[in-house]
């Protein structure tokens, strides 16, 4: 998975970070293909957690700065994808069996691109057109 010029979301920063995240999540998907998911996935995982909370703050502090009327909105997306991880943290700390390290990296992408998907291209860039718009 490539981040390409028609994600951004027209905000150097935010398009900063999410290409940081684009490139941790191809490494998954590349351990995943080689068969090293059991190494990788833990700090995948917490590199997700802290990735989102340093991000969403960042985000959030710009859409209130602006006076952005879907911060609201935006927090509750956030949320959900918070409690997302947070299940992911929970099924990490489980003991593993064989095959379960693959597993849960085929999950945690799934969790991860379904959200890129989902609110980096349509959600954020409501807010990238928003700001485009007051220029």
């Amino acid at each position: 998975m490539k981040w390409t010029q028609d994600m951004a979301v027209g905000i150097e920063t935010i398009d900063e970070q999410h290409k940081e995240l684009f490139k941790r999540i191809s490494g998954l998907l590349q351990a995943i293909r080689e068969h090293r998911c059991k190494s990788e996935i833990d700090d995948t995982i917490k590199f997700l957690d802290d990735y989102a909370r340093f991000h969403f703050s960042e985000e959030e502090k710009r859409m209130r700065e602006a006076g952005y009327d879907g911060l609201e909105d935006h927090r509750k997306h956030h949320a959900v994808y918070l409690n997302n991880i947070k299940e992911l943290k929970e099924l990490a700390a489980q003991p593993r069996i064989q095959g379960a390290s693959y597993e849960l990296s085929v999950t945690t992408n799934q969790v991860v691109v379904d959200w890129i998907v989902d609110h980096i291209m349509k959600i954020d860039r409501k807010f990238g057109e928003y700001m485009k718009g007051r220029r």
